[in-house]
């Protein structure tokens, strides 16, 4: 396995709006701490997240798109592909007796490719389909799954999905160079990435529990686990979470428009 942050650091996904925010009080306290490192490290996340609310901004302004005629039949053989591997991997785990080691790796791997069924898959708008496809599809490819699928069987059924990706995409996007929900969630997927980056250098700044490094790592991170926190409670209440404006921290009910760029001096 992988050692990635994201597995190693138990955070939240952050909304834009709210990476901007705390990070940017970041950046602020690794300067009043002369953290050079740290502070560019906070000075770069904060421009990628710039420019992914200009393409949040940008996808939410989009006007209607009319899709291709073949894209909603594209869309019932993507559908059937993605329940064939399902359905597929699930006949091997049934008919594997208990504790079998592929069967249990068969399990594992739906979990990972289908965390909320395929259903949840086949439910969504072409766009946001069409990227978990793209991210199905990457996963395969890696050298544990790609054995994997060989030994259960489904080699064909991943083939498949793979032939219509490209004619899926083709009729969902167009010709030209159009603004999709891949890059949004590209975007998304890096600035928290960034973020836990940037959680890890301060971690490795005052790795202690040393009363001098308890109250540093409080002052660097604090804004991250207040977010991280807010997050939670949304959870726990099961509602949607709001994104807030990278500026002031208030909850911000629209997204900003294309070109807007909060202060974060």
């Amino acid at each position: 396995m992988e050692p990635l942050l994201a597995s190693l650091l138990s955070f939240y996904t952050f909304s834009t709006g709210r990476r901007l925010f705390a990070l940017s009080q970041v950046r602020k306290a690794a300067v009043a701490a002369s953290l050079v490192d740290l502070a560019a490290h906070a000075e770069t996340a904060i421009t990628h997240d710039k420019e992914t609310r200009d393409l949040e901004a940008k996808w939410a302004a989009r006007k209607p798109t009319t899709y291709s005629p073949e894209a909603k039949q594209l869309d019932i053989y993507v559908d059937a592909a993605i329940t064939a591997f399902r359905d597929g991997a699930e006949a091997q785990i049934r008919a594997s007796a208990t504790g079998d080691p592929l069967a249990e790796a068969a399990q594992k791997m739906l979990t990972v490719l289908l965390p909320k069924g395929a259903g949840a898959v086949t439910s969504l708008p072409f766009v946001e389909e069409l990227a978990e496809v793209q991210r199905i599809l990457s996963r395969v490819d890696e050298p544990d799954y790609k054995a994997l699928v060989t030994e259960l069987g489904l080699t064909r059924q991943v083939a498949r999905l793979k032939a219509l990706e490209g004619q899926y995409r083709a009729a969902i996007e167009g010709p030209g160079g159009q603004l999709t929900f891949a890059q949004v969630k590209d975007a998304r997927a890096k600035g928290q990435s960034l973020m836990l980056q940037a959680v890890a250098m301060i971690l490795g700044k005052h790795p202690s529990d040393s009363e001098a490094d308890r109250k540093a790592r409080g002052a660097l991170l604090g804004p991250i686990l207040v977010q991280n926190e807010a997050i939670r409670r949304y959870l726990r209440e099961r509602k949607p979470i709001e994104d807030v404006n990278p500026e002031t921290g208030e909850i911000e009910q629209t997204p900003p428009s294309p070109g807007e760029a909060p202060a974060t001096a």
